[in-house]
């Protein structure tokens, strides 16, 4: 392994016309999807050869998206698993199960994916945003002080595949009478104090887009232990749902028939997570056996600090995150080692994530005039969005340099990004 002193003090950075330590690219953070196999194929071709892409019926129905539930629910130790088209379907689904609309208030992290926020806004409700701290999830304290009695819900974000403090965010929320629906897209799989995330709140919802930890292209599962929330969830995800057929149970007393939309998985999509759902504990363990070798490679650089995470063994070890002392050197330290075969971004200059400046919701722009949110009659509060309201997120992500890790990386890759980083380190800190 490469040392911070083993690199010599005349290696001319990449940035700078010199060598760079790396010419063939790494792979990209996708970790499921260049995995996709034989079992993928032969779990695809079942579905169509059976002619039965739709999971109510067909000549020869597979029943592949009940498989997926079935398995997902039984991996996640979650008493029920809804299969949807989205993560930003589940999201959906789930905040309109537990009653979110117009008038309510929703707490939301400042670092989060833009359909976190938009799911809120798509059924009439407020955003709130609140600070994260250095862990890249939401400040507990932080949401505690967003709390109006306005406030109906909370959603932490699990980012970048490790879980938010879910403990004090928990005491908070049952405080003050308030929904949880973890935002577990980011960190399938992930683990808090030995419960997978998603699984200790009223819902848990998760992606399975192609960026994420297991896909299926695009996708989405929401899990509650609550039988009367999933009914009403399976209900709205069906066009109010007379079909019912996802339910192996009925709340007491059931969930009347209501107005729903579509977002139904099909089969084809449930047949990539079936296998896909079994390579998972295998593809965590191989990125957090790169990133434990990362983390340990930045120990011994003066002027680096890891992302903390609030629970290192439930970590996905999906992303390696770490920060410089000022945006300028993180900036500086971010290009100079894309420079030498090691593509990574500031979380700030990403271009994505800090959607509490993105003019969009700013400027409350809706297709039409007649969505409310902010505005509607019933909304009482007085929560607004404006850029520069939150300077200390602004601060963490402007420093926190971001690279993905995918199961499939050599020893050889790890070598080469610990020699980058070193040869970095020793020239610009």
């Amino acid at each position: 392994m490469a040392t911070h002193d083993s690199i010599g003090s005349q290696d001319r950075l990449a940035v700078d016309g010199g060598s760079p330590v790396r010419r063939e690219p790494l792979l990209p953070g996708w970790p499921g999807g260049l995995l996709i196999g034989e079992e993928e194929r032969a779990q695809v071709l079942d579905v169509l050869e059976s002619q039965s892409l739709f999971r109510h019926y067909g000549p020869r129905p597979r029943r592949k998206t009940a498989e997926l539930e079935r398995r997902f629910a039984e991996i996640m130790g979650a008493r029920h698993a809804l299969a949807v088209t989205s993560g930003t379907a589940a999201l959906i689904s789930g905040l309109a199960a537990l009653g979110i609309g117009p008038g309510d208030e929703v707490i939301v992290p400042t670092y989060t994916w833009v359909a976190t926020v938009g799911a809120v806004v798509a059924l009439g409700a407020v955003p709130v945003f609140a600070d994260i701290d250095e862990t890249l999830t939401v400040d507990p304290r932080a949401l505690e002080a967003a709390v109006s009695p306005h406030t109906v819900a909370v959603i932490p974000v699990h980012m970048r595949g490790a879980g938010a403090d879910m403990e004090p965010i928990l005491s908070a929320a049952r405080r003050h009478g308030l929904a949880v629906l973890e935002d577990a897209a980011q960190a399938v799989g992930g683990m808090y104090r030995k419960r997978r995330l998603g699984t200790l709140g009223e819902f848990g919802v998760y992606s399975l887009q192609y960026h994420k930890v297991i896909t299926t292209g695009e996708g989405g599962m929401v899990v509650t232990d609550d039988p009367r929330l999933f009914e009403r969830a399976v209900r709205y995800h069906d066009q109010g749902s007379a079909r019912i057929t996802e339910l192996d149970e009925v709340a007491p007393g059931g969930n009347p028939l209501l107005i729903g939309v579509n977002y139904r998985m099909n089969e084809l999509t449930a047949a990539v997570g079936v296998a896909q759902i079994e390579r998972m504990d295998w593809i965590i363990a191989r990125m957090r056996a790169h990133k434990a070798r990362l983390v340990a490679s930045v120990a011994g650089i003066k002027g680096l600090t890891v992302r903390p995470i609030p629970d290192p063994d439930g970590d996905t070890g999906a992303t390696f995150i770490f920060s410089a002392a000022t945006a300028e050197q993180s900036g500086r330290f971010a290009k100079a080692l894309t420079a030498e075969g090691v593509p990574v971004s500031v979380a700030w200059t990403s271009g994505q994530h800090v959607y509490y400046h993105f003019d969009q919701f700013i400027e409350r722009r809706f297709l039409s005039r007649r969505h409310c949110a902010w505005d509607c009659p019933h909304y009482r509060g007085k929560a607004t969005i404006t850029k520069g309201q939150f300077p200390r997120s602004d601060e963490i992500l402007k420093r926190a340099v971001h690279f993905d890790i995918h199961p499939l990386f050599t020893d050889q890759d790890v070598d080469d990004i610990i020699l980058a980083l070193h040869k970095v380190a020793r020239a610009l800190l």
